[in-house]
């Protein structure tokens, strides 16, 4: 009994389904293949300019950045060890290139608002549903962010908007885990003993 063979569309459709490994891509692109740089650029676009972007509140600052970002690691290719995320190195080299800029600037503090912090873009059902009470407490948020640390704002950047684990978090900032668990509580506490109040007014 003879097999039919498989036809060329077929055959092109399973290729396409298996995707390269972030390894895989490290390796190829470290050997010059500009096609495998376009892949991993694809991949993770997104969640290293919504970092960025987080934290800078600028939208140019945050393209500029990422673009950075994607050449140091076209770069240092070969330096990717696959123990760990590519999304964690990308992050630990986005959070660099960020916080060398900010010691530039002079400027130790985050102009970002609590729509940048905690949710993604909005859709127009949630934009038409929000209140003016809504607004008001982002704006208050976003005050309070301000008077956290450099540490304990990126850390909650990590580990509440990227979602990030604990361990994650830890490697990105470059720390232990206590110490990242450390930053996160007292970054809540300070945060809750900063809106207590503001909160009361707005909900009389």
């Amino acid at each position: 009994m003879s097999v039919k063979p498989k036809s060329r569309a077929v055959v092109e459709q399973a290729d396409q389904s298996v995707q390269p490994s972030d390894g895989e891509l490290a390796q190829l692109i470290a050997q010059g293949d500009r096609n495998a740089a376009g892949v991993l650029v694809a991949r993770y676009q997104a969640p290293v300019r919504g970092f960025l972007l987080k934290l800078s509140g600028n939208p140019d600052v945050a393209d500029d950045m990422a673009q950075e970002t994607f050449l140091r690691v076209l770069k240092y290719a070969q330096r990717y060890d696959p123990q760990y995320k590519m999304i964690t190195w990308l992050l630990t080299i986005a959070r660099r290139l960020w916080l060398n800029h900010i010691r530039r600037k002079d400027n130790q503090t985050f102009n970002t608002s609590y729509e940048q912090m905690f949710q993604s873009t909005p859709g127009p059902q949630q934009l038409a549903q929000r209140t003016d009470q809504q607004v008001r407490t982002k704006e208050l948020l976003a005050e309070a962010m301000t008077h956290l640390t450099e540490p304990q704002q990126m850390v909650i950047t990590l580990f509440h908007q990227q979602e990030l684990p604990v361990n994650e978090v830890a490697k990105v900032m470059e720390m232990p885990e206590g110490t990242v668990k450390s930053h996160l509580h007292r970054a809540r506490a300070a945060l809750r003993t900063l809106l207590a109040p503001q909160m009361e007014k707005l909900q009389s």
